[in-house]
């Protein structure tokens, strides 16, 4: 069985725990709300502390303690709240799991589940009600000893003795998603998660006149840390399950405007998907902070959802790309407050060199380094150099689960992303493993992706490129299209004409597929590694 590895930093014992954050927190506001649309139920702030409490002494019924992991499996609803609190005032860590995509994924989800539970040496997996009664027998194949009930957990009626919690010990052991590699264990102490959530506080003056919605995933870092920031802050908390936004974006936003919700984070390609919503009878003029990260934000979604719902209310200052990653537990760089988003224009093929000089990519500014977190280009480049961005401050994890250490000698977090600084200003360039080399020519999937999105009949933002050598080395576009049988032919010498006009490729095929065929993570985010698999079938 694996145990969570040591913590290299120190934090002084009067730096608080995840429960006694929301404990404070719950004395002060007990009635504020956390609604969970989706799941047509709520939780008060202090309803929450006493049945996480609850919830904990169910779980130390069962043996769990400190220094173990807990799984939990849950939609967005009060037990994956409760559990998380529960595993921190037992001083276990809580491991969020990716919930199945659906009956038909049940047999891969199965595989990819059980190599989870087995790499965090997890015992207890507290499961929704609802899911255990999907899942059946196969959570007990999953391999974690015991597989709980949230509700009976809930229902206990142990007592729970008051402990002491290290705020340097694990409190979240956050799986990347995997869109470019295989998940890796990322442990993440209290102190992480509290100076992350500081940071978000500071960054965008949050305050008790705000209020949060969100319906990505609570398993992903995304929504769970927007989430937590919100409730240690106080202030109202809305969330709905991913499916009510996939199914219907327009019936989204408008119940996001009915809230007058203040702040919300989506990736970018929800922005896109939000594009067919129909501005009219929309009041957006509450909106004040709009996160926009976890993938590459496009400049040109940017500025059509702006357009778009202006009308509306939307204010284009309110929109707020950033940077971030799972290793820093989530925001690193965000743009000031009160300014329209900033966009470098710069040359695509001198950029895959190394050099930013001007041309027509547009490049979207990600802000400068949030309170709290340092960012620089490899070594410290000088402003105007490509390279890998690496990371410093209180919220970046000490490290994986399997010991691999992701640090430079001198202590920054290698990113494994490309980007360049002007003016202290983080513009992305693109992932260092997923830079495409065909016949000596250097092009990032992005580029690509970008202009074969655009072109009538390909699905808005479903579009994956990536490098293939069979049966010789090329770049390969895999596209969703709608489009019927008979117009594909014509689709692909289109993307092919396009892509090879603007980024002159000349080795290059394209693959078309059924909408929603493409492999995405539990974020939305498209899989390369997965796509890659499915040309080989």
């Amino acid at each position: 069985m694996s145990a969570l590895p040591p913590v290299p930093r120190e934090a002084p014992r009067t730096e608080p725990t995840l429960h006694e954050r929301l404990d404070a927190v719950a004395a002060t506001c007990p009635d504020q709300r956390i609604r969970f649309h989706s799941e047509n139920a709520e939780l008060t702030y202090a309803e929450l502390v006493a049945s996480s409490t609850r919830m904990a002494a169910g779980l130390a019924e069962h043996g769990a303690g400190p220094g173990d992991t807990i799984g939990l499996l849950a939609p967005n609803g009060p037990e994956f709240l409760q559990a998380v609190f529960a595993a921190s005032r037992l001083g276990t860590a809580a491991c969020p799991l990716p919930l199945p995509a659906g009956l038909r994924d049940l047999v891969e989800y199965g595989h990819r589940t059980a190599t989870i539970v087995a790499a965090s040496g997890m015992r207890h997996l507290v499961l929704s009600t609802r899911l255990q009664r999907m899942l059946g027998a196969r959570a007990a194949q999953f391999g974690a000893s015991a597989v709980l009930d949230s509700r009976a957990l809930v229902d206990s009626s142990a007592e729970l003795a008051p402990r002491s919690v290290d705020p340097a010990s694990p409190a979240v052991l956050q799986f990347t998603s995997g869109s470019t590699s295989a998940p890796k264990g990322v442990v993440l102490t209290h102190a992480n998660v509290l100076a992350c959530a500081e940071s978000i506080t500071e960054a965008i003056a949050l305050g008790p006149a705000d209020a949060h919605a969100s319906w990505l995933p609570l398993f992903h870092d995304m929504g769970l840390f927007g989430t937590l920031t919100g409730i240690f802050t106080g202030i109202p908390v809305n969330l709905w399950n991913p499916a009510a936004f996939v199914k219907d974006p327009g019936r989204w936003l408008a119940e996001f405007a009915a809230t007058r919700s203040t702040i919300s984070t989506m990736p970018n390609f929800a922005f896109d998907a939000l594009l067919d919503a129909e501005p009219q009878g929309l009041e957006l003029s509450a909106w004040r902070v709009c996160f926009n990260g976890a993938e590459i934000i496009r400049p040109a979604s940017v500025a059509a959802f702006g357009a778009r719902f202006a009308p509306a209310g939307f204010r284009a200052e309110a929109m707020t790309p950033g940077y971030g990653m799972a290793e820093a537990t989530l925001v690193a760089t965000l743009p000031p407050l009160g300014r329209t988003p900033v966009v470098d224009a710069v040359d695509r093929e001198e950029l895959t060199r190394g050099r930013v000089v001007p041309g027509t990519k547009e490049i979207m500014g990600l802000g400068r380094a949030v309170p709290g977190m340092e960012v620089r280009i490899a070594g410290g480049a000088p402003d105007g150099t490509v390279g890998e961005i690496e990371l410093r401050g209180a919220a970046v994890t000490g490290g994986y689960l399997d010991g691999t250490c992701p640090f430079t000698d001198d202590g920054w977090l290698r990113t494994g992303d490309l980007g360049y600084l002007r003016g202290g200003e983080l513009f992305f360039a693109g992932r260092v493993k997923e830079m495409i080399t065909v016949r000596g020519v250097n092009t990032y999937p992005a580029d690509v992706e970008a202009e074969a999105g655009a072109v009538p009949g390909v699905r808005r933002g479903r579009c994956v490129a990536l490098a293939r050598l069979e049966p010789h080395e090329h770049v390969a576009v895999v596209a969703e299209t709608a489009a019927p049988e008979a117009e594909h032919k014509a689709l692909r010498h289109a993307i092919a004409a396009r892509v090879r006009r603007a980024l002159g490729l000349s080795a290059l095929t394209v693959h078309l597929t059924a909408p929603d065929s493409l492999p995405r993570t539990t974020s939305g985010k498209l899989r390369r590694l997965a796509t890659a698999a499915l040309l080989e079938r």
